[in-house]
């Protein structure tokens, strides 16, 4: 059985490798664990892997469907299929060389988040998942999503903040805050509907969830492609 080790999470370029190396690739030694990420998202903080280490950018990685945990594979270590284990959250499951991924052109591999374990660690989702969305009209047109995600998260939890803007990339008013909990959505939109912000009133409400596809937006929450208001909008 295949081992698994040192956790990092699928973000987007090969970062923090650690111990890795071919040896434990091909003949079945633990491996390290990624996190998967858009290159954008990741760039700030992420350190490339430079010197002798190997180039693993072209391997193909496996996840472990609990903790999201990645790992960059030869498929000759996996072979016709064998059993592996995750070392950072303890789930086995039984892997073949055909179902690895390669990795998209616009993520890369960074090491796995400590907000990532401590979640896995307290029993919860690895990835916090949207429980609640919020729609932001009347917003102030320089605001920036942190200065947003900042306010809202007084309340609770932000898993993810979209300003949407125009095909020119000018904001167009208005956008979406996402929470983990519902409870913390609802507690946030009473408390921010109607107030002031930069001199504008804002409009808090209910947000519909986002569809697949749409127009245009940006967003830290997930870079969403939408001109999906919710419930009202400006525009």
């Amino acid at each position: 059985m295949v081992s698994l080790t040192f956790c990092y999470a699928l973000f987007g370029l090969l970062l923090g490798v650690g111990a890795f190396n071919r040896a434990a690739a091909i003949g079945g030694a633990r491996l390290t664990a990624h996190a998967i990420s858009s290159k954008a998202a990741a760039s700030t903080t992420a350190r490339c892997v430079v010197g002798n280490a190997i180039d693993e950018t072209d391997m193909p990685v496996l996840t472990c469907g609990n903790c999201q945990a990645s790992y960059p594979v030869s498929p000759d270590a996996i072979g016709e299929g064998r059993k592996v284990k995750c070392d950072n959250c303890g789930n086995e499951w039984f892997q073949t060389a055909a179902r690895l991924n390669a990795l998209p052109p616009t993520v890369e591999l960074v090491e796995y988040p400590e907000a990532m374990k401590k979640r896995v660690e307290a029993g919860l989702p690895a990835v916090p998942a949207i429980g609640f969305r919020t729609y932001v009209g009347n917003l102030p047109f320089d605001i920036s999503e942190e200065e947003l995600e900042g306010l809202f998260a007084t309340y609770g939890n932000v898993v993810g903040v979209d300003i949407l803007t125009d095909e020119d990339g000018r904001p167009r008013g208005f956008g979406f805050v996402n929470f983990e909990s519902e409870e913390d959505g609802k507690a946030a939109l009473a408390a921010l509907n109607g107030e002031t912000l930069n001199g504008r009133t804002l409009t808090v409400s209910e947000g519909r969830p986002a569809p697949p596809r749409g127009g245009r937006g940006v967003g830290r929450g997930g870079r969403g492609r939408g001109d999906y208001r919710g419930r009202g909008g400006e525009g």
